[in-house]
């Protein structure tokens, strides 16, 4: 895995880190395939392109990315660790945008009336797995090999890629006893632009799935 951080010299720090094949680390880097377009204050530009300190477009206005990773999708690799056994292909958000091309840890904003009323917010995040149907959103497996990425901002935003609103990186709630302390250091050294993985901050929405959308809906 890749990274390249800002750090608060405003230098770039870039390292290669060998992680075991888990959800856990290829969550960090597996949300967009390379060529997704990501809209900044500087117009469109292609996931793999963006370096630490490009201003995004998100939900809250323009933010620095002050992290990005990558990893590789490589068809057909065996293991029943690995989340990276798909990729998603979704049609493009308008007629002037391709098709977007996601990794296992994107996930989707859902919006609906109701959560207002019932979850005290205006959307919720939904992994874009959870809405394969085969017809719009479909699982796909390329021929070779896909670079992945995923970019963290100064606060955890939505953002639009090829039009779509998704969210940028966030590990969400990670302490020692549940993941254990060994891995957790090596998330730490990966994320050198924090002092604590506690600084990645509150979530802009809370991370539901498609199931309990469902449920909300009848309710």
């Amino acid at each position: 895995m890749e990274a390249a951080a800002i750090l608060s010299d405003q230098s770039i720090f870039e390292s290669s880190f060998t992680v075991p094949a888990t959800p856990t680390f290829e969550a960090c880097a597996s949300a967009f395939a390379r060529g997704t377009l990501i809209s900044t204050v500087m117009g469109p530009i292609a996931v793999e392109d963006l370096i630490p300190g490009d201003l995004v477009e998100t939900h809250r206005g323009p933010q620095p990315v002050v992290w990005k990773g990558s990893t590789s999708y490589l068809p057909d690799f065996g293991g029943d660790t690995t989340s990276l056994t798909h990729l998603l292909r979704l049609p493009g958000y308008g007629i002037d945008q391709s098709d977007l091309l996601l990794g296992p840890a994107a996930r989707l904003v859902v919006r609906q009336d109701r959560f207002s009323d019932l979850l005290n917010c205006d959307a919720v995040l939904a992994p874009a797995s959870d809405y394969v149907d085969g017809d719009r959103i479909l699982r796909v497996t390329p021929p070779g090999s896909v670079q992945l990425y995923h970019f963290a901002l100064q606060r955890h935003g939505i953002i639009r890629a090829n039009g779509h609103e998704l969210e940028s990186y966030h590990p969400g709630r990670i302490t020692g006893p549940e993941i254990g302390a060994s891995v957790k250091n090596v998330l730490k050294s990966m994320f050198r632009h924090l002092n604590d993985l506690d600084a990645f901050g509150d979530l802009a929405f809370p991370r539901t799935t498609r199931d309990v959308i469902e449920t909300l809906r009848v309710a």
